[in-house]
Parts: structure tokens; sequence; C-alpha cells
């Protein structure tokens, strides 16, 4: 399990998550008073054959599973203003806040946690013989909340509106954050871009890479990181998590 001291100092905030996150997220952590810059290593990319399938797979669902925000900016466009029955969830409460919002439905989450695990610990989705369950993820998603729901009884059926491509982080500003110090930090949203984020930098980069601070979403992404050779992430579940983080008490 990785520690999570408080930091001494907390300089700009990179941001390694799909472009479209990373611009809204670094808008709201500015009003918060907080420096972050989008630091993008891969990138989400529509595709228009599921997007296209979608409303008719909606309409056969008893429930829809949303896996990330990326999920909701590309696939709610698609199923507003339809009538849908389809019971709405999500696995973390960001997601469900923004779905919540766009739908003006109410929105299944885990009121703790932000994951698989702790979505399949809710009560209604422990019984779900002959309810079919869509899940809306992006391609080769990880398969234990689909095979964990048919175990249940489930139906379940998939929805990968997008795919993940890398695309080459600005290491130029990089480069001139960690010349001017203090080092970077970075906040760190899912275990793939970890490990892009390191091919990336290459050997060249690694030492400069290794002496920025860390911020991982989920412990899972904690242990990637840990993997990659950093010594001490820090976590932080959600906003109000990274925000208290950033401007809490040192």
């Amino acid at each position: 399990m990785p520690a999570t001291p408080r930091p001494t100092l907390l300089p700009t905030l990179l941001l390694v998550r799909p472009q479209a996150q990373a611009a809204q997220q670094a808008q709201r952590l500015a009003a918060a008073g907080i420096a972050a810059q989008p630091f993008c290593v891969e990138d989400t990319v529509a595709d228009d054959a599921a997007l296209a399938a979608l409303p008719q797979q909606a309409a056969n669902a008893d429930w829809l599973v949303f896996v990330s925000p990326s999920c909701i900016d590309l696939a709610w466009p698609h199923l507003a203003g339809l009538p849908l029955a389809a019971k709405l969830a999500c696995v973390g409460r960001a997601s469900a806040d923004k779905l919540a919002a766009l739908s003006g439905r109410t929105v299944l989450h885990p009121p703790h946690g932000n994951d698989s695990d702790a979505l399949l610990t809710l009560p209604p989705l422990q019984q779900l013989a002959g309810q079919t369950v869509l899940i809306v993820r992006g391609d080769g998603g990880r398969p234990q909340l689909g095979e964990t729901l048919a175990r249940r009884g489930a139906q379940v059926r998939y929805a990968e509106v997008y795919r993940r491509v890398p695309v080459q982080a600005d290491w130029a500003l990089f480069d001139r954050l960690a010349a001017a110090g203090p080092s970077p930090a970075l906040l760190i949203t899912s275990s793939h871009s970890a490990e892009q984020l390191f091919h990336q930098a290459g050997a060249t980069r690694r030492r400069a890479l290794l002496a920025c601070r860390f911020i991982a979403l989920h412990p899972r992404i904690a242990t990637t990181l840990q993997q990659l050779g950093v010594v001490q992430p820090l976590l932080a579940a959600d906003e109000p998590a990274l925000c208290a983080l950033l401007t809490g008490p040192r």
C-alpha cells in the first residue's frame, strides 16, 4: 500500500489524462487556486459504429453502466432525449455527478471507492437474473465487472465507444518546469497512462520524471507507479481529496 504523507510543496500539476477531461479539470482547479495543465500521453478516439449502435442497445437494456468520464462525454449525446427505461450506474462519484447533471436522473454509484469492486458491492447489483446490463466502456476494458455481473445472472453486453491512442506529450513544457524548479507534480488517472508516460520519457528523462511528485487516483495505479520506480506515490481518490491534498495544511 503506498504512503499518503502530505507534501511540503506541490508546484504546477500536470494532468496525465485524456485532453477533454484534462482541460475541464484544469479549469476547475484554477478556480480553486491550483495551477494545473493538461499533459496527455494518450487520448480517446470515438468509435463511430459503436456510437451509432448505442441507442438500440440502450433501448434493450435494464442497466447502463458507464465506466469513465470519457464514456459519458462520448456516449450520452447519443442517448440524451431518448425514453430510456434503463437504470444508470457509474463506477465513481465524479462520473455519477457528471451523468446525473446531464441526464437529470438518479445514478447508482458507490458511496466509497471509485472502481468496479466498490460498485459491485451495492445491493441493486446482487441479483440480476433476467436483466440485461450494457457496459459502456473503451476497447479492452477490464473484464471483472462484466464477468461478475454475468455470474449474478445478468445478460452482459458491451458498447466499446472509444479506443485509446498514444499522443506525444508536451515534453518541452515538462523540461521547462523541471529546469525552473521545483519539479512538477503529476496526476495519474490510469495504469495504462502511467506506463505510456514512462515509455515516452525514456532513459533520458527518467531521472527528472522520478524527481516529480506523483498522485494516483486509485491504489492499483499507485502500485503500477511503484513498479515503474516511483518511491512514494500519493493517493487522492477524487477531486475534493486532490484539492485537500494540494491546498491543505502542510
